[in-house]
């Protein structure tokens, strides 16, 4: 099920293939990318975590870059399509990140990236216990409005936002450690609340685009 969606994503992004490039920020186990490289694209992979990497070695990506979001070495202009999931909110500097993305672009290429939702009906349900407040890994949580902010203050344009899902995970750190699920009424009608969320922009998770100016 999940590489049909990585594959209905590729075909989606097949209006911006023109270098025949595309370069994925914290490629993970590669399975996006894997599914790029079947479909004919070059594929490169921006990867510093030490157990993705095993993994990715293990694929058919054709280049992978062992350095920061924010300092990666590809050459400017030299891709059609930037992928960044569940990264941006990891990160010291997303400004940074958001910058280097688009040097990468060529003008007119595509930045698809995905983050969690600060805005969404799932922080405002769990409150101060919600997943992603853990004082941890997640530096930098980002709403519709500040990420379109960010995007537009770097250049970006055509910056498009929708969410989905609802979440009622919380957990806290410091020992890590899953909290057992709080009572409420909205747990029976999870499913119908997840598909209502589509309609609004009070998703668990925001799925941005963007493009880089045609110069």
């Amino acid at each position: 099920a999940q590489r049909k969606r990585l594959r209905r994503e590729l075909v989606g992004m097949e209006p911006w293939r023109r270098l025949n490039r595309i370069l994925e920020i914290g490629a993970g186990r590669g399975w996006f990318l894997d599914e790029a490289g079947r479909a004919g694209w070059e594929t490169w992979a921006v990867e510093i975590n030490t157990d993705a990497l095993v993994y990715l070695r293990r694929t058919s990506v054709q280049r992978i870059l062992m350095q920061p979001a924010e300092e990666f070495g590809a050459p400017p202009s030299s891709v059609d399509v930037v992928r960044m999931w569940d990264v941006i909110e990891h990160l010291q500097s997303p400004r940074q990140a958001v910058a280097r993305i688009r040097s990468t672009l060529r003008p007119g290429g595509l930045l698809r990236l995905a983050t969690t939702n600060f805005a969404s009906l799932s922080r405002r349900v769990n409150g101060p216990e919600w997943v992603y407040l853990n004082g941890s890994d997640h530096i930098v949580l980002f709403e519709p409005d500040t990420i379109k902010r960010l995007l537009t203050q770097e250049g970006f344009v055509d910056i498009a936002v929708r969410t989905r899902s609802f979440n009622l995970r919380r957990k806290l750190y410091h020992p890590e450690q899953e909290l057992p699920q709080t009572r409420t009424l909205l747990r029976p009608f999870r499913k119908l609340i997840d598909e209502a969320l589509r309609f609004t922009l009070l998703g668990h998770q925001m799925i941005v685009t963007a493009t880089r100016p045609k110069d």
